[in-house]
């Protein structure tokens, strides 16, 4: 499934390499946008949050959504529009 991962770090000056590693472990992944970002996994929504919590501080937040392949985008850039259209996508 495709999941989409938005995320507000509140600690000031902290951009928590944890969290990017995290989610560059996705079988496949785009980042559209500076706190946006798109997964393929097999991993359910809760599971992704979970693992942001144990990644990020007490007071972040984290919102994590499968989306669907009907989408619209608007200057979301070349490569991330690819991902999103390609046949290896598992939606």
């Amino acid at each position: 499934m495709i999941l989409v991962v938005t995320y507000d770090l509140h600690a000031p000056g902290r951009d928590y390499p944890e969290i990017e590693r995290l989610l560059k472990s996705a079988r496949s992944w785009a980042h559209p946008q500076g706190s946006v970002w798109f997964l393929d996994t097999d991993r359910d929504p809760a599971w992704w949050r979970d693992r942001l919590m144990q990644a990020g501080d007490a007071n972040d937040s984290y919102f994590v959504s499968r989306l669907q392949q009907h989408w619209a985008a608007f200057n979301l850039g070349q490569p991330v529009n690819e991902w999103l259209m390609s046949p290896a996508r598992t939606w």
